[in-house]
């Protein structure tokens, strides 16, 4: 089982298939033409305060591309949903 504070992007399915229950969060958020949806997991009862969070940002550009990003670029349950807006995403 890979180490859940930052495993590969590949091993993402594993993990949380690997999880028995995660709360999930959402929200969505428009910047100029393009719209972001934040997508954040972490085990029930996290606070959304506490770096315990996986950080998911998908972007929806004007031509219906979309670009699904990390939290600084990594799939980590280190990021807090509280700062989604200004996390960097690669």
């Amino acid at each position: 089982m890979p180490n859940p504070s930052h495993i590969d992007k590949s091993q993402l399915n594993n993990l949380l298939e690997s999880k028995n229950l995660l709360t999930t969060r959402t929200a969505s958020t428009t910047v100029d033409t393009t719209q972001y949806i934040y997508i954040g997991r972490a085990d029930p009862g996290s606070s959304e305060a506490s770096p315990v969070w996986l950080m998911q940002r998908t972007a929806i550009f004007t031509d219906d591309s979309t670009a699904t990003l990390y939290a600084n670029g990594k799939i980590a349950f280190d990021q807090i949903w509280d700062d989604r807006a200004t996390l960097n995403y690669s």
